[in-house]
Formats: structure tokens, sequence, C-alpha cells
């Protein structure tokens, strides 16, 4: 019993190959019909590169055998591969094998066996398909985009850590440039405030509460802040509101009531 992998040829190439550019998408975000800034996405170019191999792997097992003093052949087809599933890093053959289990009983092999005889021949032509991938413009194009994406999802993770979720789009693009100095000054404003709201706050609770003073405390926190406290808890409100108000990205309508409510007892 052996495999055996015949290159066959498809009338025309179906697949798409990758977008020749990375590109910055913007969308300008509205509240209750109010514009209010733009969020900077990012999006692929509609100009591809044109992809020409039109080859696949025909994959086979065969088994030879005496009967009657006479050699006869069988043969299982176990499925086709294309040059493009391959450098499209699909070519595991499970991903492609219809009715595996029958096929491995009407054989009579296990599947660790049909995969070892299978790769054992499949290894080298993967190797060399992707060899040849490689010095495409096409690959380069790819790991390109790749290495922008990536520092991009480094750079946002990073930054919404410390100014919140769904704020990195608004200030810069997936080319890391500042795209809206004001909205990071406003975003930075707002963290120092709120550091410096509540460092003050527990600095006063626990004032109040070694005092043996609580009760009355949080009785009157809310009806205490300062003008310029007010100043304060009025950016973070704008900051929670973009935020979780039900017209963002992932808005939140129970949190944005929270928030409503907090406006309140603050008397902002």
């Amino acid at each position: 019993m052996y495999c055996v992998i015949q290159k066959v040829f498809n009338k025309k190439c179906n697949s798409l190959g990758e977008a020749k550019e990375l590109k910055v998408d913007p969308f300008e975000l509205s509240i209750d019909g109010v514009p209010q800034r733009i969020r900077y996405y990012y999006t692929y170019s509609e100009e591809r590169f044109q992809r020409t191999h039109r080859e696949a792997f025909k994959i086979s097992i065969h088994e030879s055998y005496r009967e009657d003093g006479k050699v006869k052949k069988k043969q299982w087809v176990i499925c086709t591969i294309s040059y493009y599933d391959i450098v499209d890093g699909w070519s595991y053959i499970g991903d492609h094998i219809v009715g595996l289990d029958d096929k491995l009983k009407d054989i009579g092999i296990t599947e660790d066996e049909l995969y070892n005889m299978v790769y054992k021949k499949f290894d080298p032509i993967i190797a060399a398909v992707e060899k040849e991938y490689k010095g495409t413009d096409e690959y380069k194009a790819k790991k390109k985009h790749k290495r922008i994406l990536d520092k991009y999802r480094e750079s946002k993770n990073k930054f919404e850590k410390k100014y919140g979720q769904d704020t990195y789009d608004y200030c810069y693009d997936v080319f890391g440039v500042l795209r809206n100095k004001e909205y990071l000054k406003e975003l930075q404003d707002a963290y120092k405030a709120n550091e410096e709201f509540y460092s003050s706050y527990y600095d006063n609770f626990k004032s109040n509460y070694s005092s043996n003073n609580s009760s009355s405390y949080f009785d009157t926190v809310q009806s205490n802040y300062t003008e310029d406290e007010k100043v304060k808890l009025k950016k973070i409100y704008k900051v929670l509101a973009l935020k979780f108000h039900p017209d963002m990205n992932n808005g939140d309508a129970d949190m944005m009531k929270f928030v409503n409510k907090l406006k309140e007892e603050w008397g902002i």
C-alpha cells in the first residue's frame, strides 16, 4: 500500500490574492444625529495580487495485490488540495477529506497510518510551494501588513488599558499616526482628573473613617464638591458618556443610565 500524489490543473484560479495595500478608513461617529468625532478604522484596498497558479494535488492511496495469480490494484481518492490551499495554510488533509471514517474502514488503516503515508510524500511538495510563494510580491505585502497590524494591536491594547476601551482609534490610525490631538489631550486630562479625584476621595474617606465619622461623610460627600472638582467631574462624565452611550460602538444603555445618575449626584 502506498500514496500517490498527482498534479492536476483547475480550469481557473478561484482564490483571491492578498490586498495590495492597507488603508485608513475614517468613520464619523454621531450621537443623536450630532457629529462627534472621526474613528480611524482600517481596511484593505480593492486591488489584489493576481493569482495565476491553477495546479492542485490529487492525493490517493493505492494497493497492489494478487488474486488468482493475477496482479490487481485498488485505489482510494483521499482529497485534492490546491496550490493556494497550501499557501493560505490549508495543507492539512483532514480539512479536505469527506467521509474520513468510511474511507479508513474501507482501506483498512488507521488515521495516523493514513497521515504518515500521505505526508511522507506531501511534505516535500508543501515545502517547495511555500518556498516559491515566499519569493512573490504578494507574500511580501502579506508580511508587511501583518507587521503593521501586530504593532497596531499592541499599541492599541496598551493605550486602552490606560484610557479605556474604544479610545485608540479616535486618536491614532492603523499606522500609528496621531489624527486627533485634541481628543488625546482630552483623554489625558480626564485620566489625570480621574486619578486626582479618586486619590482625593480615598484620602477624605480615610480621614473621615479614622475619625469615626464615616456616616456623616457619606451623607454629605455628594454636596461637598468644589467648583474645581466639578470641572474635573464634568470631564469624567464626558469620557464615560462617550464610552457607554447606546449610539456608540459597544455602548451600554444600563451603564449610561448609571452614568447619568452619577451626573445628578455630582451636581454637574
